[in-house]
């Protein structure tokens, strides 16, 4: 598929064979109240990492919203996690179809951690994690389809949903490894702002590139119902 996608010099996929409760079968209906969630986190500060940056998306009002908070310290963290917590957990009142969406498992196994680390909202995570509300798009992505990539990160994959980002990813990374370096020395005080607007922005890119591929998904599937 790889050389085949080389050779049309353009991304080329084909979906697999549909088998029940996995790809786009365990992709669940859309939901007005669905939630886009990444984390930033480095797993090199103090004992058990810290989780410094929050971001969401949602769609409201006709808009795509991002929501983000900072976490540099242990106290914006626990405050960061709870407030996430409670804003899926009144969305989800009024809207009992939501999901949280994330790429690959980090951002679920991220939230039992700081449940554990803080011993708070242990009962909402366990709502959430019973109702099965989080959707690893990864999963649905490995078992729906293959596709012309040498590796199946949503990075790879944004060709095939025409996703531009905003930010460049070098430039991405060279103030990711800004900020991670002051957060392991415990100097968050030297985090620039212009290191923090490049990682909001990158963060934002991830969140809004996971709706996208949600949407793409969701073509494919109604695509294939539509054929039988």
């Amino acid at each position: 598929m790889l050389d085949e996608g080389r050779r049309a010099n353009k991304p080329i996929h084909e979906l697999l064979a549909i088998v029940p409760g996995l790809g786009l079968a365990r992709l669940p209906e859309p939901s007005a109240g669905d939630v886009f969630l990444d984390l930033e986190g480095d797993p090199f500060v103090d004992p058990g990492g810290l989780e410094f940056l929050f971001g969401y998306v949602t769609f409201d009002d006709g808009k795509e919203q991002y929501r983000h908070t900072w976490s540099l310290s242990r106290a914006e963290e626990r405050a960061a996690f709870e407030a996430f917590v409670d804003f899926v957990m009144a969305r989800w009142e009024r809207h009992p179809d939501l999901h949280v969406y994330h790429y690959a498992p980090y951002e679920p196994a991220a939230l039992k951690r700081l449940m554990g680390r803080y011993a708070t909202r242990e009962v909402a995570i366990d709502r959430l994690l019973r109702g099965e509300r989080f959707v690893d798009l990864y999963a649905v992505v490995r078992h729906a389809l293959r596709a012309s990539v040498e590796s199946y990160s949503i990075k790879s994959l944004e060709p095939f949903f025409d996703f531009k980002r905003s930010i460049n990813l070098k430039d991405a990374g060279r103030h990711l490894v800004a900020v991670q370096r002051h957060l392991e020395l415990a100097e968050p005080e030297k985090i620039t702002e212009q290191s923090k607007d490049v990682v909001r922005d990158y963060n934002r890119d991830d969140c809004v590139a996971a709706r996208r591929l949600r949407d793409w998904l969701e073509h494919l599937r109604t695509a294939a119902i539509e054929k039988g």
